[in-house]
């Protein structure tokens, strides 16, 4: 067992970075595998999938179809599993293995643009006790 030591400050900062990586990386809610197309169907934790062939990810492809039915996800969503075959997948990795950079781009923008704090509402609420958002001025 190792003597190092972590102060709380160290702890605090990486709670936080797991929970920065929590709200920007791609997490799986579910997968299955369906025999009769011999795809996978990933179900993200955001509501949206993505469905695959097999033969299109190397580490399943010489996969009996039959052992595919025993793939399951990581306990926090970041990972596919098939422990029988001693393969473990990025679910970030993979997805964005499909998607085309724009696209991924585009909705990681969204969903890191979509934060909320505590900082932001405060300036929320006391710009609408003001009016609003002031009006953009014309230019001549």
């Amino acid at each position: 067992m190792s003597d190092t030591q972590i102060s709380d400050d160290e702890l605090a900062q990486a709670v936080e970075a797991g929970r920065r990586r929590m709200a920007t990386e791609f997490r799986a809610d579910s997968v299955r595998y369906d025999p009769a197309r011999d795809a996978v169907e990933l179900t993200m934790v955001d509501g949206w999938g993505l469905v695959f062939l097999r033969s299109a990810v190397d580490e399943l492809a010489a996969i009996p179809a039959h052992d595919m039915t025993k793939l399951e996800i990581s306990p926090v969503g970041t990972g596919l599993m098939l422990d029988d075959h001693d393969i473990h997948i990025n679910v970030h990795g993979l997805v964005t293995g499909f998607i085309s950079p724009h696209l991924m781009a585009s909705a990681l923008g969204r969903k890191g643009g979509s934060a909320s704090s505590a900082a932001k509402a405060r300036s929320s609420r006391e710009n609408g006790r003001k009016g609003g958002r002031p009006g953009k001025s014309k230019v001549a």
